[in-house]
């Protein structure tokens, strides 16, 4: 009987809601774990596609020998992880980010910006993430206290910085994305239209007053096929994991994409094929069964 041939040559997967199961469980089962490192063993490359920088990635995922590379901030920066090179980046052009910051707080948003270097975060976003993970977690009690101690518990290795003036004094860094929360769904889309009216930004909406920014053209699908260049993979040769809004850029390509059994049902109708949820190691079950032929 002839060995089996592998059907993927790239594998893609998001972390919240993916392969993690909350923000605040930042582990991979074993069973994902031993999928990876399977692929990975059989000539796969394998990458991360998350929203987050690469410092807040989770204690395991930098270290892992079978991760080649980290597709961060919704695609703006593409790292290899286990090998220093040159990054493929698409952060935004200073000026424009400067008018995207102002434009945030004119309608009342409160923001995190992930810059090439560190994340700077304003103590109302820091208070919000820390409710929404109290929330999601379903344990208030754990996120009480200051913001920014429960984020650095939570994000291990995080550099965080209170205001977002000190982008301002960064005149090296990068501006790679903004997450923002608006006050209600009328303010995040009076922000939306004002940012169609400025021109060069990307809006992945999370939720009615949650929205992620990236500079035009960055995304994790185009972050996807930037990699495939970069190695001479056939984009055809690809798949990638989601659950939520800022996977969709991954679906209508040549890549496969596949929505996890959670996903949103707008992330569900635009994928591929439908993997068991996270909570039933989904990434796992899928690739055990399609990664080879």
């Amino acid at each position: 009987m002839p060995a089996a041939e592998r059907n993927y040559d790239l594998i893609a997967f998001d972390l919240d809601g993916t392969v993690f199961d909350s923000p605040t469980n930042q582990v991979l089962s074993e069973r994902v774990v031993r999928a990876l490192r399977a692929a990975h063993e059989a000539g796969a490359v394998i990458a991360v596609a998350s929203g987050r920088p690469t410092w807040m990635l989770g204690d395991e995922l930098p270290g892992a020998p079978w991760l080649d590379w980290a597709i961060t901030c919704n695609g703006a920066r593409v790292s290899g992880v286990h090998a220093v090179g040159d990054d493929i980046a698409a952060a935004f052009p200073r000026p424009l980010a400067c008018k995207v910051l102002e434009a945030v707080h004119e309608f009342g948003g409160t923001m995190s910006i992930h810059t090439n270097r560190s994340s700077l975060m304003e103590n109302a976003q820091l208070r919000s993430m820390s409710k929404r993970f109290a929330e999601e977690a379903g344990d208030e009690g754990s996120y009480t206290g200051n913001p920014i101690e429960n984020l650095l518990a939570t994000f291990g290795g995080v550099a965080v910085e209170s205001g977002v003036e000190a982008f301002a004094e960064r005149t090296d860094d990068q501006l790679d994305k903004i997450d923002c929360t608006l006050p209600s769904a009328d303010a995040a889309n009076a922000l939306e239209a004002r940012l169609e009216e400025l021109g060069g930004v990307d809006a992945a909406r999370l939720g009615p007053c949650e929205l992620e920014l990236t500079a035009k053209g960055a995304s994790k699908g185009e972050a996807c096929e930037a990699l495939c260049r970069r190695l001479g993979i056939e984009v055809s040769r690809t798949v990638a994991f989601g659950d939520s809004g800022n996977d969709l850029s991954m679906a209508g390509r040549e890549l496969t994409f596949v929505a996890m059994g959670n996903a949103t049902d707008e992330v569900k109708a635009a994928a591929d094929a439908i993997a068991d949820p996270v909570t039933e190691d989904g990434v796992a079950t899928w690739l055990e069964a399609n990664l080879l032929a």
